[in-house]
């Protein structure tokens, strides 16, 4: 029995056994430490993630247009191309958010928010974990599997981060809640009476019946991956039906099982939660039709899954890993983990973009099993011949000195982040180091002092940073957030325009194309291509970009560029010969 069962008890000892007592409480062991390292490694690392030029600034624009114009858009405001296409904003709050951020900390600001929130996600996913096993170090090891599953989308900055977030913050009340939900507190046992319920903390109830309907409330407007979280939790129900109809095969225990009744009510709240958007049922219809647009099945991210990729593997080992675990495993396979493993599973097989979810839901589910399957620490016994506490094994000692070294790496792991380093009067972490290494800012410097005025084609992972950092109004031929509003013609166009296959000149005169804008390493045979236009001039080129165009104001610059460059290195050589 542990000391704080026993009234009195400390009171009434030695002051030797109080001091014991007391070291005993303040005493953390390996696994704590582990966590508390791991825990540091995650703060610091996601602090020095580098911003993808893509889809972030796009949505960092989308935010600025809202907080102008106090009205979300009808129709995408920065691609002239998909005019008279409705626009569904399934993410503005996420826009808002980033815009308001981005306008108060500039970049720098969108660092650390992406961070905090990132990381705070992945401490709920670490406690909802603890909850299913009640061990620190199975929860560190899920933790550190679904990161390696999730390697691949942990590191992206846009709204989909606080969709992780709100499945997070939901994980851990269906966690919180499966200590209650147990078929022995609701169904009667063999001789007809009914089993002693445990009672269920009130604290709990308003987290079920208010907490989850304000988190579909505020995932609804935050990201459209909203609707995964809807089938989490109407799996949930529909796993508890078929585990009371399986235990009873009565109609009218299902009815009348209590859990069954509270997962019903919880669903029928989130929906009307979610449904308080500004887009109504309109925005569930769209965000269940979006993987079907015919447009992303040519963007990488929404192809089916390939099982040679690292996304396939990892997929492929989960499912050994989770085959491997059910057969050795003594603890009751869950019918919603089933239900909720399967279908992810189908949506990853679809779409490659979905082993985030996948693998959130994958480790949920394997945790009990892990739990069961890895031998506990033996704990502190008492030697019955000697009577004297029997060693422990180095894994199972805990000591104060533990306790401050896990102390220690938190404070570390703080001190030594890109948030924390400003606040000691450190240096801010340069903005070289922020942006990612594929970032074309020095184009868009040249764009800015030298805007086109025609049709621009360019790269449509680039065409986010352009509306973003380019000059104002500048009409770029496609972006990735309006993939999905693009009309199927004009993608096929720009498909066509940058893998420079037959025909592709005849497609850019239908835009009337004046200016291409060409990432040199990715688009090599458009590279070669464009250089060979008549009437177009290499206007500018560095070692990521080309810059072709037939607008005179865009070639009199480059000529006068080219001219300067000449000048001053002539002048050097003069004063060599004299």
């Amino acid at each position: 029995m542990s000391v704080d069962s026993q009234p009195g008890r400390i009171e009434s000892m030695t002051p030797l056994e109080k001091k014991r007592s007391y070291r005993d409480m303040l005493s953390l062991g390996w696994p704590h430490l582990i966590a508390c390292l791991w825990f540091s490694l995650m703060f610091f690392y996601f602090g020095n993630v580098h911003i993808f030029y893509s889809d972030i600034w796009g949505h960092v624009s989308y935010g600025n247009w809202i907080i102008e114009y106090q009205s979300l858009p009808q129709y995408d405001p920065f691609l002239h191309l998909a005019e008279g296409v409705r626009s569904i904003d399934a993410a503005w709050l996420s826009q808002v958010i980033f815009a308001k951020v981005n306008g108060a900390l500039g970049v720098r600001g969108l660092s650390h928010i992406f961070a905090l929130t990132v990381f705070t996600t992945h401490v709920l996913f670490w406690f909802a974990f603890y909850l299913k096993s009640g061990r620190v170090g199975v929860s560190t090891l899920a933790s550190f599997l679904l990161v390696v599953i999730a390697s691949s989308r942990i590191a992206i900055i846009r709204p989909e981060i606080f969709g992780t977030l709100c499945v997070a913050i939901l994980l851990v009340i269906i966690a919180w809640s499966e200590k209650y939900d147990s078929l022995k507190s609701s169904i009667l046992s063999t001789d007809g009476s009914e089993k002693q319920e445990q009672k269920t903390p009130t604290t709990l109830l308003i987290s079920l019946y208010l907490g989850i309907p304000l988190v579909f409330l505020g995932w609804a407007n935050l990201h459209g991956s909203f609707v995964v979280g809807l089938a989490i939790l109407g799996l949930q129900f529909l796993g508890r039906v078929i585990e009371v109809a399986w235990k009873t095969r009565s109609l009218v225990q299902v009815c009348t099982d209590k859990w069954v009744r509270r997962w019903l009510v919880v669903t029928e709240l989130s929906v009307c939660g979610a449904l308080m958007n500004p887009y109504h049922i309109d925005l569930f219809i769209n965000s269940l039709t979006f993987p079907r647009n015919p447009n992303l099945k040519d963007v990488l991210e929404w192809e089916p899954l390939e099982f040679r990729d690292a996304e396939g593997i990892w997929f492929c080992l989960a499912w050994v890993i989770m085959l491997f675990l059910y057969r050795r495993s003594r603890e009751a396979i869950r019918i919603a983990d089933v239900l909720r493993v399967g279908l992810l599973s189908l949506a990853v097989i679809v779409g490659v973009r979905m082993i985030g979810w996948f693998s959130v839901i994958f480790v949920y589910a394997m945790v009990p099993h892990l739990t069961n399957v890895i031998p506990r620490m033996r704990e502190d016994k008492l030697d019955l011949a000697t009577g004297q506490p029997e060693k422990l094994s180095f894994w199972a000692r805990k000591s104060p000195v533990i306790t401050s070294a896990c102390l220690l790496s938190i404070w570390f792991g703080f001190a030594f982040s890109n948030i924390a380093t400003p606040l000691f009067g450190g240096t801010p972490r340069d903005l070289d180091k922020i942006y990612s290494q594929g970032t074309p800012r020095k184009l868009t410097e040249f764009l800015k002092a030298h805007p086109p005025e025609g049709q621009v084609w360019n790269p449509q992972w680039w065409g986010d940073w352009l509306v973003w950092d380019g000059p104002p109004d500048m009409k770029v031929f496609m972006t990735t957030n309006a993939v999905h509003l693009t009309p199927p013609r004009v993608w096929k166009d720009y498909l066509g325009i940058a893998r420079a296959i037959r025909g592709w000149q005849s497609a850019a005169e239908k835009y009337d194309v004046s200016t291409f804008i060409v990432h040199k390493e990715k688009q090599e045979k458009l590279d070669e291509q464009v250089r060979k236009l008549k009437g177009f001039k290499v206007v500018y080129e560095d070692d990521l970009s080309l810059v072709v165009s037939r607008e005179p104001q865009l070639i009199s610059a480059a000529k006068h560029k080219k001219s300067q460059q000449e000048s001053t290195t002539s002048e050097p050589e003069n004063e060599v010969q004299q």
